[in-house]
């Protein structure tokens, strides 16, 4: 008789809660309670307190249901997985995704940016005035990406990942484009599409100078800058029109240039008798021979 009431009487000092855990928890202070799991638990305890800067933290279900079991709290949780926690902040991101948003537009100045959403990697309970941003190399090819923000006063570094929400006006090829093809508008159409991934800079519109192709380019395909070049003012194995000045005697004649060139260069014409003489590039389509 006395086995029995000793074993109801431990039966009623253990809580039993049927509840699922979640996979995921934010908390508002430094330490993770047990009521921050289940709000309506009588005895509270801690599970676990967080360093001053560290921002997260993971349990499997079943260390946390070994832990609630030592506190004489049975859950009947059959949901295997990890269980993640993370300290609630009040920080203001604003400057910080206005740099990111600078960032990018100094890349793609067409782009639509709607929003910035970040992951913390370590606890920061405020911004500091001042701070600088490393960014990963061609970050801003890449729609996420973890930058490290770092305070000069402090040298304090955080480093912190976000994903950049937002469209972009990409030219491409409207048919299939040969190799060493002058650009012309008729030769591109262009989209405003959801940003996900690049692979450099993108050609942002048909300016003044003339572009030819350096590869032969897909029907379909975005064209980025790496793609293309400024037409040369001199073409191989096109006519140039040679100067050649020796004190008052002015001489001009046809030849042919012998390599692409732009104004500035030295290079290699042939007159029609096939001599080479050195010229410099001073036109278009213009060389005076030195």
């Amino acid at each position: 008789m006395l086995l029995k009431s000793l074993l109801l009487l431990s039966f009623f000092c253990i809580s039993v809660f049927s509840a699922e855990l979640k996979t995921d928890y934010t908390i508002s202070s430094q330490e993770l309670n047990a009521s921050a799991i289940f709000p309506q638990i009588k005895d509270d305890f801690t599970i676990y307190k967080f360093a001053k800067h560290r921002y997260k933290k993971s349990f499997s279900s079943a260390v946390l249901i070994q832990t609630f079991k030592e506190h004489n709290v049975l859950l009947e949780d059959k949901s295997p997985g990890i269980i993640h926690f993370k300290r609630a902040t009040s920080l203001d991101m604003t400057p910080l995704e206005e740099r990111i948003k600078a960032y990018y537009l100094s890349f793609y100045p067409s782009m639509q940016i709607a929003s910035v959403t970040f992951k913390l990697h370590s606890f920061i309970q405020k911004l500091p005035e001042a701070f600088t941003l490393d960014f990963k190399p061609n970050a801003y090819q890449y729609k996420k990406s973890t930058l490290q923000l770092t305070s000069p006063t402090s040298n304090k570094r955080h480093f912190i990942s976000y994903e950049i929400h937002a469209s972009v006006k990409l030219f491409k090829a409207s048919h299939n484009i040969n190799r060493g093809k002058i650009l012309k508008p008729i030769d591109l159409v262009y989209s405003i599409e959801p940003f996900e991934r690049l692979k450099g800079s993108i050609l942002k519109t048909l300016d003044e100078s003339e572009l030819r192709v350096k590869k032969r380019l897909n029907e379909g395909r975005i064209l980025y800058e790496k793609d293309l070049e400024i037409v040369p003012s001199v073409l191989r194995n096109k006519t140039v029109y040679a100067r050649m000045v020796s004190g008052n005697v002015h001489l001009e004649f046809q030849a042919k240039s012998l390599q692409d060139a732009q104004i500035g260069d030295i290079i290699l014409i042939q007159k029609s008798d096939k001599q080479r003489l050195k010229a410099k590039v001073i036109g278009r389509n213009l060389v005076q021979i030195e």
